[in-house]
Order: C-alpha cells, then structure tokens, then sequence
C-alpha cells in the first residue's frame, strides 16, 4: 500500500533535517588519509619547449611530503591553476586541491617565482581565469 501525497509531506515536515555543515563521519575518514592540508601539481609548463633543451616542470609538486594520495585528489578534484609573468605571459598550469582555502597562493610561492619568475596566480572560474 502506498502513502498519500499528504501523508509523506506531513512526515516530512516533522522529521528533522541533517545538519549541512557537519562533516559526516564515512568522510572524515576519507579525508584523513591525506597527509597534507593541500597539494599542487604542474600539468603543463609553457615555456619549456619540447625538444629537451629547456627541462621541463610538469609533474612537479608541492608540499614536499605530499603523498601518493594527495597527488591523486589534487589531479583528480583541484581546481586548474595559471601562473603567469610580469608581461601577463602564462609560464605553467596545474591543478591544486586545498580543501581548507588558506593555501591559494602556495604554487607561486613554491615554485612560480623561482622557476618561472611568475607574479601571478589565477584560477579557472565559469570559463575565465580570475586572479588570486
């Protein structure tokens, strides 16, 4: 037998709603496997040619003791990355993953600046790169 429309919204109402900012417990543990709070990969360096005369940077990565498994999420789920030069040329791209948000900025601090002279960092939004 099946319940009336009126009857399911009236036990609906009653029932209470999970909390949406509590992090539920088959995720905690999911997300504890990552040891560290954010990690970064370089998928393309722009100006490394592809003869071999200019190393190139792709597959670089940041924090030095990043895992395996951070590798992974920030491939598979982080945000693309653009580090660009003081002339507004792009010098690489990547993809991060930083759950938290405070770490927006490590990929120019750990390797833009030093291998590329790169002063940018800017992130794909709704088609667009938008600055950090």
């Amino acid at each position: 037998m099946t319940q009336s429309f009126e009857e399911e919204a009236a036990r609906t109402e009653t029932e209470t709603v999970p909390e949406t900012e509590t992090v539920p417990e088959a995720m905690v543990a999911e997300f504890s496997s990552l040891t560290t709070a954010y990690c970064w990969v370089i998928t393309e360096d722009l100006l490394a040619g592809y003869d071999g005369t200019v190393p190139s940077a792709v597959g670089s990565y940041g924090p030095s003791d990043a895992g395996l498994g951070d590798l992974h999420e920030a491939l598979l789920t982080g945000r693309w990355f653009r580090l660009t030069g003081q002339d507004g040329a792009a010098c690489a791209v990547g993809r991060i993953y930083d759950p938290g948000g405070n770490n927006d900025r490590a990929p120019l601090d750990e390797i833009g600046q030093e291998t590329w002279g790169a002063t940018t960092i800017s992130y794909r939004q709704g088609g667009q790169w938008d600055d950090a």
